[in-house]
């Protein structure tokens, strides 16, 4: 559907925004990859660069780069024998050349064709240095019918203020959303006791931010290095859960959406997402039995809108985006799977046992009145050039990658940036519309639609 058919209710206009565009963000860390193996310093600032040089998912240098990414395209044979899968290449355009693409096609179609790409994470608040001059973009030639809309998101309380100046700047204030929320990569040693009523403070007086980045990785740097005589790594995950948890639970209490970071913590994050849920359960029986003690059976439906069950989906936050998600098609299928379990269906019943004649009688829309939700979409995935290509050098991730967006429903997909300079957000934003193109064989255009209706309705 053209993005410009759609009716959309948002606090914010879908203007252009004056950014000098780059190319993908990745290719200047090796900047920060020469000066921690000169100096060892671990205090870069920058989530990209947190890991030390040999360590998982830091991109290798520009040298050894191709000038064009390319990914797998698995077929049949391709799923089923990993051998075989290198002579199935696709070819993706870098980030600049994916943006210049869009600009050509947005000029050429017309004022009468509104496209709209928005960019659902990125950080390019810590405009890091050596982060690209931009690929000569200016705000004169980018069509006035081609726009950009952004989340930019925080990593810790000690960004949380510059980020929501960063979003409030009257030059893409309109246009620009911010997140803030703690990373799992910066728990340890600075995190202080009050930053979860600091950060509820910040969500109370900006109702546009949503919460994030937050999240879960088991190969955080903080992990590695929490010291020994404070119970180690053991206890470093048990910190990130807990802070996790705190921050996603506050997500559901101020109803915002999420944006959440995980890594090889899959298994974690079901569970963390069951214990949730049971909690929730048990807060609906203890009302249903609270009902019981004042309200006589045959009169529930007619108090249920004075006195309205608590919801399920209330327990969680308003949406759930899986930033720049690395997991398999079978993780995508198990937190939607997770997700329909949230929709009690009005035939499940104790033991299956057969409702009385009298109730027999209740109405499908009088059935779904009580207690009953109607959950909207939970779950969204996130893909970004910057992770999910540049990153991921092997035959064996790029498969995964792209199987694992096969598997995520059109509705769900999100395209991210994950760029750390306003150089770059449009060009990165623009790389990973290509590569969810390429790998869904969707055109170019018809991708940056669907994707931007997929983002306004998870923010």
């Amino acid at each position: 559907v053209a993005f410009s058919t759609l009716s959309l209710s948002l606090s914010f206009s879908l203007s252009a925004l004056s950014l000098h565009l780059g190319t993908s963000a990745c290719n200047f860390c090796n900047i920060c990859v020469a000066k921690m193996s000169r100096t060892r310093n671990l205090s870069t600032t920058c989530p990209c660069c947190a890991f030390l040089p040999d360590d998982l998912f830091l991109p290798s240098s520009v040298e050894e780069r191709p000038s064009a990414s390319s990914v797998l395209a698995p077929d049949d044979t391709t799923c089923t024998s990993m051998a075989s899968s290198s002579s199935q290449i696709l070819e993706v355009p870098s980030p600049s050349d994916a943006w210049r693409f869009l600009r050509q096609s947005a000029a050429e179609a017309g004022a009468g064709r509104v496209i709209t790409i928005v960019d659902t994470h990125g950080h390019p608040q810590l405009e890091r240095e050596g982060a690209g001059t931009g690929d000569g973009d200016t705000e004169s030639s980018c069509p006035p019918n081609l726009s950009q809309v952004s989340v930019v998101c925080a990593v810790s309380p000690d960004d949380w203020q510059s980020t929501l100046n960063y979003a409030a700047d009257p030059s893409r204030r309109d246009t620009t959303l911010p997140a803030v929320g703690v990373h799992p990569w910066y728990l340890y040693p600075d995190l202080s006791s009050s930053y979860l009523s600091d950060l509820e403070s910040l969500l109370v007086q900006h109702p546009r931010a949503i919460v994030g980045e937050i999240g879960l990785c088991k190969v955080a740097k903080f992990v590695r290095q929490y010291p020994a005589d404070l119970g180690g790594k053991s206890t470093a995950m048990e910190l990130q859960r807990t802070v996790f948890r705190d921050q996603f639970m506050l997500a559901a209490k101020l109803r915002r959406p999420v944006s959440v970071h995980c890594v090889q913590q899959h298994g974690v994050l079901i569970k963390l997402l069951k214990e949730i849920r049971e909690g929730a359960l048990k807060v609906q029986m203890q009302w249903k039995r609270a009902q019981k003690d004042t309200c006589k059976e045959e009169d529930a439906l007619d108090n249920f809108d004075a006195q309205p069950a608590p919801k399920l989906a209330d327990a969680f936050p308003t949406a759930i985006a899986m930033h720049s998600y690395t997991g398999t098609a079978h993780h995508v299928k198990e937190l939607l799977a997770f997700e329909q379990s949230l929709v009690p269906t009005c035939t499940t019943r104790r033991n299956n046992a057969r409702p009385s004649k009298k109730k027999q009688g209740i109405k499908e829309e009088e059935c779904a009145l009580i207690g009953q939700d109607i959950v909207p979409p939970l779950f969204y995935f996130g893909f970004s050039h910057t992770v999910n290509v540049a990153m991921c050098s092997s035959d064996k991730s790029r498969v995964q990658n792209i199987e694992a967006i096969r598997a995520v429903p059109m509705s769900r997909l999100l395209a991210e940036s994950d760029v750390h300079s306003t150089a770059n957000v449009k060009s990165g934003t623009a790389g990973a519309i290509a590569y969810l193109s390429a790998a869904t064989s969707i055109s170019l255009i018809d991708m940056a639609d669907m994707l931007a209706k997929n983002a306004l309705e998870y923010l």
